[in-house]
């Protein structure tokens, strides 16, 4: 008999548990967060990871349209530079890109060229690619193909500075490039935006348009 009592107490005292336990609210919004607070994480990461490549790609193609007035008006083909060279070489129109340039253009004005690429992308992952065509319907915007070796290291960009002068620069239909390394990695949720070796994403800027018909430099027999 004493012992069924006791059972009855303890079952009693279990009731009693259960209905306070079921009354209690406290730590009820941390349980929610520890098992939404991971994804919901996870998701505002994947946004960022997507949003940094999307701004990337946005400054990439303002600095592009902003690259191509060089070649568009002329500056680029015609400016005395500081060092005396008339006319900007592969290397020259890339460093007038990242760090700006100055000289003087064709009439002896002088010429102040600001930095084109946003300091949040750096001119070591920067490519230039610069072409001809003969019209717009056989121009190629695709992008160049960048090979590796077997250790991952880049050994060709298949681009150049292609631009050729003959004569006036007049309806020059030129075809500019500007390709950039995007180091990323695999985002959370599965995302992956990798398409280059060394956890990169190669983005692509373009501009195509006809020159205008500027007039060479004193000292240059084309342009």
């Amino acid at each position: 008999m004493a012992i069924l009592c006791k059972t009855i107490h303890a079952l009693r005292a279990v009731g009693t548990f259960g209905r306070t336990l079921r009354k209690n609210r406290k730590g009820t919004a941390v349980l929610e967060f520890a098992l939404i607070g991971p994804a919901f994480i996870a998701l505002l990461l994947a946004i960022l990871y997507t949003m940094l490549i999307y701004l990337a790609q946005q400054m990439l193609e303002t600095a592009a349209e902003s690259s191509g007035r060089l070649l568009l008006t002329g500056i680029a083909q015609t400016t005395t530079q500081a060092n005396g060279t008339v006319g900007m070489s592969a290397s020259d129109f890339k460093n007038a890109i990242c760090n700006g340039a100055s000289g003087t253009n064709a009439s002896g004005q002088a010429v102040t060229i600001p930095p084109l690429l946003p300091p949040m992308l750096s001119c070591s992952r920067l490519t230039v690619n610069v072409s001809v065509a003969t019209s717009y319907n056989v121009a190629s915007t695709s992008a160049p193909t960048f090979t590796y070796d077997s250790n991952g290291i880049l050994v060709s960009t298949g681009s150049g500075y292609n631009y050729q002068s003959n004569g006036s620069g007049k309806n020059r239909i030129i075809v500019l490039q500007l390709i950039y390394l995007w180091p990323t990695g695999k985002g959370p949720l599965g995302l992956n935006l990798i398409n280059e070796p060394n956890a990169n994403r190669k983005l692509v800027a373009t501009s195509v348009f006809t020159t205008e018909d500027y007039s060479c430099n004193a000292s240059q027999t084309s342009c």
